[in-house]
């Protein structure tokens, strides 16, 4: 049966409609009524932190080259589709705050001081942190009380399975990703447990139900990515997932609403 607890975040904002991490795709999910966001961020040049997901803007502007080359404020200038820019955290959280919730994932371990500058500049933001970056947890957790969320593959031999997979395919930067999650969700939970996390962020491919049940003894949640398929997000769902990350929230927001809820 499907949990009525699953909430439903907008990956990116909702990126299945608009440019990623775009303040329109943010806008957009708060329009389709997500519970909350996803955002990726790294330290630009001046030292501000920038919404993006990958290290370079090859992919997701008309740009090239390191983010960490660019001043915010050239980042504005560039094109990241629809006429949009590379936003600040400080832009993304201004329009959400008190609205949905936010996961801000760090991508960069040095964007740290400037998330915890930029979420303490926001008295009603509701937050936590989540990464790959399992130093970087550490860090923000210790600094600033945030609750973190591990990100995890799920099982060593899945992680290993997907980085062979798209090795040839990824930046050197996402392949690195892979490598620093290719580590049993087992020892997420183990992690988690020394931060007080409140759950783990797992990758949707090859997770059990054995899997989120294990998580669920160890008092924890289960926050599921990325599942673009309502009727996969179902599936998650009735295997007890507490959360679904999703490039498609409007479409994962109607299969949820439409379900029957459990008592």
């Amino acid at each position: 049966m499907v949990r009525s607890i699953m909430h439903v975040y907008a990956h990116r904002g909702a990126s299945i409609d608009l440019p990623e991490n775009t303040l329109a795709a943010f806008a957009k999910a708060l329009e389709y009524g997500a519970e909350g966001i996803e955002l990726d961020c790294y330290k630009a040049k001046d030292g501000r932190v920038v919404v993006i997901h990958d290290d370079t803007l090859d992919r997701t502007t008309d740009a090239t080259g390191p983010v960490k080359e660019r001043t915010s404020e050239e980042l504005r200038q560039v094109n990241a589709g629809h006429g949009e820019y590379v936003p600040t955290l400080d832009e993304v959280l201004a329009l959400v705050t008190g609205k949905m919730r936010v996961n801000i994932e760090i991508k960069d371990p040095e964007a740290v001081d400037g998330v915890i500058a930029a979420v303490a500049a926001f008295d009603d933001l509701d937050w936590f942190a989540s990464s790959g970056h399992w130093d970087a947890l550490t860090e923000i957790h210790e600094r600033s009380g945030a609750q973190v969320y591990p990100l995890t593959i799920g099982t060593r031999e899945n992680a290993e399975a997907l980085l062979e997979r798209y090795r040839d395919q990824v930046t050197p930067e996402q392949a690195a990703g892979l490598e620093r999650m290719a580590r049993d969700w087992t020892d997420a939970v183990e992690f988690g447990k020394r931060l007080n996390a409140p759950g783990l962020s797992i990758y949707e491919q090859n997770i059990t139900s054995e899997i989120i049940d294990g998580i669920h003894a160890a008092g924890m949640e289960a926050w599921v990515w990325t599942v673009n398929d309502p009727a996969r997000a179902m599936e998650l769902a009735a295997m007890g997932a507490d959360a679904i990350c999703t490039d498609a929230p409007r479409e994962v927001l109607a299969a949820r609403d439409a379900a029957p809820a459990t008592a």
